[in-house]
């Protein structure tokens, strides 16, 4: 019987649609990264343009190993820029620590840094952007503006950190992701070739920075994943690739490794990265772009122009690796022949 007694002005009125059609079922957990000292953007650019605005800088220091659209974060905020090179051991070539009024950024070059070298950077800049969008899982820097991006690492349109303890709260307009996702649903019932052009349409838009917040299908995407075991393959492919090809492998890769984006593999083998393309291990060629502002004998041309990202992220198995190796074993013998 119904309670004669219920007026509807009793109901507390919530801002939810209740009923229509049904939802995707994502299961319901936590951001890897979240709280106070959080900061949610759209893009890895975002969060380096909000880090230098915080930190007051009026010029900023910058590798020349880098994405040339890093430098779209510069303009805006009317910076001074300098480049400067990095050794082979990915080390700053930097002999001055830097003022109040500057920024030093330093990349996280596939997860490569170790917590010692980190520490001893930091503690040389006042102003100091650890980024790390090439690391996701490496832990933020207490004192330093830690930068890291969701979209290198999962099947998100968008999405990036910017992590600093004590940050202010930045309000910002939330990205509006969902009529670029098709290359995701597309993937899963047609295959990444028949999405490649949808993919890069949604990266394109990028093109056009505009340092917002994260997008809500993101971040619920983001709130979905099981980290842990993200965490477990990417490192299980990392170091068994590194077993098979530690002797054909140009980079000095023992220490410990935090489960980085791809496995670094510098070979002088410049037909190799076409060869295994042909047998679709689609390996990018990073940041050609840096061939044209540096010398010829430094180390930043040598990584440019040799370079492979090796896939190891959670989407593969050790049968995959195995699949990797062996091509590229069978090149190199193909060459030594």
């Amino acid at each position: 019987m119904a309670d004669l007694n219920y007026k509807a002005e009793d109901i507390v009125y919530k801002v939810k649609e209740i009923g229509g059609y049904m939802e995707l079922e994502l299961p319901r957990k936590e951001s890897y990264y979240y709280g106070p000292d959080v900061v949610e953007v759209n893009t890895g650019r975002a969060a380096i343009y909000h880090a230098i605005k915080a930190s007051k800088a009026k010029k900023l220091y910058l590798p020349h190993y880098l994405c040339t659209s890093m430098l779209q974060v510069i303009e805006p905020l009317n910076l001074e820029f300098e480049f400067y090179n990095i050794d082979e051991n990915f080390m700053p070539i930097f002999d001055r620590q830097t003022t109040e009024d500057e920024a030093f950024l330093y990349i996280n070059y596939f997860g490569t840094a170790s917590n010692n070298t980190i520490k001893k950077l930091k503690n040389c800049h006042k102003n100091f952007l650890m980024d790390n969008t090439q690391a996701f899982f490496a832990k933020p820097i207490k004192g330093a503006y830690s930068l890291y991006s969701a979209r290198k690492f999962f099947g998100v349109n968008d999405g990036g950190y910017l992590i600093k303890d004590g940050i202010q709260k930045i309000d910002l307009e939330s990205d509006i992701s969902y009529p670029h996702a098709i290359h995701l649903l597309k993937r899963i019932e047609e295959g990444a070739n028949a999405a490649y052009l949808d993919n890069m349409k949604n990266e394109d838009r990028f093109d056009d920075f505009n340092p917002i917040g994260m997008s809500k299908l993101s971040k619920r995407i983001l709130e979905s994943i099981d980290y842990e075991e993200v965490k477990l393959k990417r490192q299980r492919n990392f170091y068994y690739l590194h077993s098979k090809l530690k002797d054909l492998n140009k980079l000095n890769l023992e220490h410990s490794f935090e489960a980085p984006m791809v496995y670094p593999m510098l070979i002088e083998h410049k037909d190799l990265r076409a060869y295994l393309v042909s047998k679709k291990i689609y390996v990018p060629h990073w940041w050609k772009d840096v061939l044209s502002r540096v010398e010829s004998n430094s180390f930043e041309h040598y990584l440019s122009t040799y370079l492979l990202a090796l896939p190891i992220d959670q989407r593969y198995d050790l049968e995959d690796m195995d699949y990797i190796v062996g091509h590229i074993k069978a090149f190199d013998n193909s060459i030594l022949l």
